[in-house]
C-alpha cells in the first residue's frame, strides 16, 4: 500500500512537469518539482489543489547555495590534502554556512584550539584570510580519533554534533601501502563504521559523504559506479580483527585480498561494503524523539515505536589526487603522495628508470575536482535521495530491537539505485597514457627546474622487468656507489644509497598499478553537473516569470554559472596546460623555491649537463684506451695506489706521493 502510494504520488507530480516523460528514468534529468520529505529540506510546500483531485504537496528543488543555507558540518581528516581543500571550498563558496566541525587528533601537550589556528594559517586558506578573514570564524575544533569507540568525542560535543551537524564528510583515512592490515582496518573500515553510527544518531541528517579511492577493485577489469560486496562481511572482518595478533593477520591477507596488492584497497573495500549495508538498513528512530516530524511523507514509515528514514549517502572513488587544477590556486599541492612524488624524484634526477607498459592509461584527477564532485554528490543525494533508498523489508514494533536488512545478502553488489557511487576519474572522458605523460612532463621539468638538481631530468620507462633492474643497476646503484664514495672520501656523509632504497621501495609499491590499467565508468560525474545546472536553469525560468527577463534578481544570474563553480567536467581538461601549473605548483608549494630562481636553477641545470657529457666522454674514452693499451696508465695507475696506501685510508700526501711517481712532474718530484 506504501508503495502504491508513493507511487501515485510522483505520477502526480510528474505530470505537472513540462518535461518529457521519456527522461522520467534518467537519474539526474529530475521534474522541476517534486516530492520532499524529512531529509533536512525546508518544509516551505506550494500546496494546491485541483477539482478532479488533491494534488500532493511540491516544491523547487533546491540550489547549492538554498540546501547549504545555515546547515552545520561535520567533516573528518580535516588536516589532509583532500580536507584541507574542502574546507577552503566551502568557506567561499558558501557564505551562509552556520559552522564546520572538524575532527582533529589531539597531540600530547598542544592543546586542540591550537591545532586549529595551525591550519588555518596554512597556505590553502591565503584566499579567504585575504578577502574573507570573518568566515574562519565558522570553523570548530572538535577532539577525536577515529581509533576510539565514539570517535573519543566527549559527550558535551558529541551532543553539540547530534543537535546541529545535517552534513558529513568522511575522508579520514590511513592511505600508507605498507600499512599492516590490524591498524589499516581500525582506521579505514572500523573507523568509517564509528562515523557512520554517529551520522544515524544526527537530528537532521541530510547527507553523507564518503571519500573512497577508485582502486578498491582493482582485482576486476571493469569497475562500475557501484558497490562490490567482499565474500566475508566487514563485522566478520573486523571480529576476526578484534582478537587475532598482527602476525596472524598478516598471514591471511594474501587471501583475503584476492589480487590486491596492500592492506589500503582492501579496508577501503570494505568500508564501502559496510556503508552499502548502513543505507540499505537505513535510519531508525523513536518515534517519541520525532514527534514534530509529519510522517505522512513519502518516505517516511511509522510503526508503533519507531520511524524509518532512509540514509541519504555518496561514495566518491578519486584515482590517483593530484594537485589543484584552479582551486585555492593552480598547481597547490602538500605532500609528495603518489604522482607528485614520481615527478618529484624524475624532476631532480634522481629516478632514470621505471618498469611502466607506458601505452596503459595514468589515471590523474586534481584535488579540486574531487572536492567539487564531494559538494554536489551531498546535494544530490539530499535531494534525489528517494531514488537510492530502499524501504526496509520488514520493521520491528519495539525501538530496542536490533534491526537487520536481508536486501544484501548473497549479492555481489549494490546498484546505483540504492547508494550513489560516484567514479572520480578522468580516464573515461579524457584518458592520457603513461608514456604521454612522460612526453608533456620531462621538457617541462628542465624548463623550471629544481634547484637541488642531482642530474639532467631523464626517466625511461621499460615494459621489461628484466631491463628496468639492469637499468636500474646502471643508473641508480652505480653511481649512487661512485657518489657516496666521493662523499665519504671528502669527509661527507654517504646518503645517495639510503635515498634510492627509499625510491626503489616505492616504485616496488607503485609497480601493480604502472603496470595494469582498469576501465571506469564516469557517468555520474556528468550527471552531477548536470542536475545542478537543470536546477539552475529551472529557477532563472521562474525568476523571469516572477521579475521579468530584464530584472532578474543578481543573484540568480550568478548562481547559473555553476559549471565554472564547481568544474568537473575532465572532458575540458588540457593536459599540457595542467602540467605547466602541476610543476610550477610542486616547485613553489612543496619544495618552497621561489619563481625568482628559475634563471638560477637553469644555469645549475647547464652546469650539470655539461659535467654529465664531459664524465661520458672521459669514462667512454678510457675504456677504449684500457681496450686498446691494457698495461695503460689507469692500471699502473691503480697498482700503484694500492701499493703506496699500504691497504690504509687514502691521505692528501699519498695522492700527492703518487701522482709525483707516476708523472714525475717537476715542481712536486724530488727525485728526476
Amino acid at each position: 500500500m506504501l508503495n502504491s502510494l508513493k507511487n501515485d504520488l510522483i505520477r502526480s507530480t510528474n505530470n505537472q512537469n513540462d518535461d518529457d516523460n521519456d527522461n522520467d528514468n534518467d537519474d539526474f534529468k529530475e521534474p522541476a518539482t517534486t516530492i520532499t520529505s524529512e531529509s533536512g529540506i525546508d518544509d516551505d510546500y506550494e500546496s494546491t489543489s485541483s477539482s478532479s483531485s488533491e494534488q500532493c504537496p511540491t516544491k523547487y528543488l533546491p540550489t547549492l547555495e538554498e540546501f547549504y543555507d545555515g546547515q552545520s558540518i561535520f567533516i573528518t581528516g580535516g588536516t589532509g590534502f583532500v580536507g584541507k581543500v574542502l574546507i577552503e571550498k566551502l568557506l567561499y563558496e558558501f557564505p551562509t554556512l552556520n559552522k564546520i566541525y572538524i575532527m582533529l587528533r589531539p597531540k600530547s601537550g598542544q592543546l586542540i584550539r591550537r591545532r586549529l589556528e595551525e591550519l588555518t594559517e596554512c597556505q590553502v586558506f591565503e584566499r579567504i584570510r585575504r578577502q574573507y578573514p570573518e568566515r574562519l570564524q565558522k570553523l570548530y575544533a572538535v577532539s577525536g580519533d577515529i581509533r576510539y569507540p565514539g570517535l573519543g568525542i566527549n559527550p558535551i560535543d558529541l551532543q553539540t554534533i547530534r543537535d546541529n551537524v545535517s552534513i558529513i564528510f568522511h575522508s579520514a583515512a590511513t592511505i600508507r601501502f605498507d600499512e599492516p592490515l590490524k591498524y589499516a582496518l581500525l582506521i579505514n573500515t572500523l573507523g568509517t563504521k564509528r562515523v557512520v553510527q554517529l551520522a544515524k544518531k544526527l537530528k537532521n541528517l541530510r547527507s553523507f559523504v564518503h571519500v573512497s579511492t577508485a582502486y578498491c577493485t582493482v582485482n576486476k577489469q571493469k569497475i562500475d559506479e557501484c558497490v562490490y560486496f567482499e565474500p566475508i562481511s566487514p563485522d566478520k572482518i573486523l571480529e576476526m580483527a578484534d582478537w587475532m595478533n598482527d602476525d596472524t593477520m598478516n598471514r591471511l591477507s594474501e587471501t583475503l585480498y584476492r589480487g590486491r596488492p596492500c592492506s589500503y584497497h582492501y579496508t577501503k573495500s570494505l568500508a564501502e561494503h559496510l556503508l552499502a549495508e548502513e543505507v540499505a538498513n537505513g535510519c531508525f528512530y523513536p518515534s517519541t524523539t520525532t514527534s514534530n516530524t509529519t510522517i505522512d511523507d513519502d518516505d517516511n514509515i511509522e510503526s508503533n515505536d519507531i520511524i524509518w528514514r532512509p540514509f541519504p549517502a555518496a561514495i566518491v572513488r578519486p584515482s590517483i589526487i593530484t594537485p589543484s587544477l584552479n582551486e585555492p590556486f593552480p598547481g597547490w599541492v602538500d605532500n609528495y603522495n603518489g604522482f607528485t612524488g614520481f615527478l618529484v624524484v624524475s624532476g631532480k634526477g634522481i629516478l632514470r628508470s621505471m618498469n611502466v607498459q607506458k601505452e596503459y592509461q595514468c589515471d590523474l584527477i586534481p584535488v579540486d575536482v574531487v572536492i567539487n564532485t564531494c559538494i554536489l554528490s551531498s546535494w544530490y543525494v539530499a535531494v534525489h535521495h528517494y531514488k537510492h533508498s530502499k524501504f526496509p523489508p520488514t520493521l520491528t514494533t519495539t525501538a530496542t530491537t536490533t534491526t537487520t536488512s536481508t536486501t544484501t545478502n548473497n549479492r555481489k553488489c549494490l546498484d546505483n539505485n540504492e547508494i550513489f557511487v560516484v567514479n572520480c576519474v578522468t580516464g573515461s572522458h579524457n584518458p592520457v597514457t603513461w608514456n604521454q605523460l612522460r612526453d608533456i612532463s620531462m621538457p617541462l621539468m628542465c624548463r623550471y627546474p629544481s634547484m637541488e638538481m642531482f642530474r639532467v631530468p631523464n626517466v625511461r620507462f621499460h615494459r621489461s622487468k628484466m631491463l628496468n633492474q639492469i637499468n636500474v643497476y646502471l643508473e641508480h646503484t652505480i653511481p649512487a656507489f661512485v657518489v657516496d664514495f666521493l662523499f665519504k672520501f671528502m669527509g661527507f656523509t654517504p646518503i645517495l644509497d639510503q635515498v634510492y632504497q627509499k625510491v626503489h621501495r616505492v616504485t616496488d609499491a607503485l609497480e601493480f598499478f604502472t603496470t595494469n590499467e582498469w576501465t571506469y565508468t564516469g557517468n555520474n560525474m556528468l550527471r552531477l553537473l548536470e542536475a545542478a545546472e537543470d536546477v539552475y536553469r529551472n529557477q532563472r525560468k521562474n525568476d523571469e516569470n516572477l521579475y521579468g527577463k530584464k530584472q532578474q534578481k543578481q543573484s540568480t544570474m550568478m548562481m547559473n554559472n555553476v559549471s565554472e563553480r564547481f568544474p568537473i567536467d575532465m572532458r575540458k581538461l588540457n593536459w599540457p596546460d595542467y602540467f605547466h601549473d602541476y610543476i610550477l605548483g610542486v616547485r613553489r608549494f612543496l619544495l618552497k623555491e621561489d619563481p625568482a630562481t628559475i634563471p638560477r636553477a637553469q644555469n645549475q641545470l647547464f652546469l650539470i649537463y655539461t659535467g654529465t657529457m664531459m664524465a661520458k666522454i672521459l669514462f667512454t674514452g678510457t675504456v677504449c684506451y684500457q681496450l686498446a693499451y691494457p698495461q695503460s696508465i689507469v692500471r699502473q695507475s691503480l697498482k700503484m695506489l694500492n701499493t703506496k696506501t699500504n691497504n690504509q685510508y687514502l691521505t692528501s700526501n699519498n695522492i700527492l706521493s703518487t701522482i709525483q711517481s707516476l708523472f714525475s712532474i717537476p715542481m712536486l718530484s724530488t727525485n728526476k
